[in-house]
């Protein structure tokens, strides 16, 4: 029976799935990358920033708020603290026959923390280290050409050609 339930949504995928075909990827491979303009590494880097200092701070307000907690005092450590913490994770009453749920919680909250903090760090790497790409020139007003085209106008009492375009 759970080969059956299992077995109607992997053939629902695979009939959804569409195909890659050779000539889509070759024609992708004639282009040349796309990169971004140079503009988006300041804010690359301060949204990193951002994301790390808000982590780090959800961390340390919990820290001071329950300082009884274990591993509070490792979350006071920024990028590092987290991992401490999850290292320091136990029973915080004594003689508590059964914590696990808050161990959990605990552990599940300051993990992702520290991930948060890593992914913060990640992104101001990223706005560090990336490849950028100029923005393309923009073409010389002076020698734009004059395109003209016909128009149709039709109203409810004439019709007519217009000539529509740019001088």
């Amino acid at each position: 029976m759970k080969r059956a339930l299992l077995l109607l949504p992997t053939l629902a995928l695979a009939l959804a799935a569409t195909p890659a075909l050779a000539q889509e990827a070759a024609a992708d491979a004639d282009e040349a990358p796309r990169y971004p303009p140079p503009s988006v590494r300041p804010k690359l880097i301060a949204g990193g920033l951002a994301v790390t200092a808000i982590a780090y701070g959800v961390g340390f307000v919990a820290a001071t708020s329950w300082p009884d907690a274990p591993g509070a005092d490792a979350l006071k450590i920024p990028v590092a603290g987290p991992w401490i913490a999850i290292a320091q994770n136990k029973c915080g009453i004594p003689n508590e026959t059964d914590c696990s749920g808050s161990i959990w919680l605990r552990g599940l909250l300051t993990g992702l923390g520290g991930l948060a903090q890593l992914g913060g760090l990640g992104l101001v790497a990223e706005g560090i280290f990336m490849t950028t790409q100029a923005p393309a020139p923009k073409p010389d007003e002076s020698t734009t050409a004059i395109v003209v085209h016909p128009f149709p106008i039709v109203t409810s009492h004439s019709t007519g050609i217009g000539v529509v375009g740019t001088f």
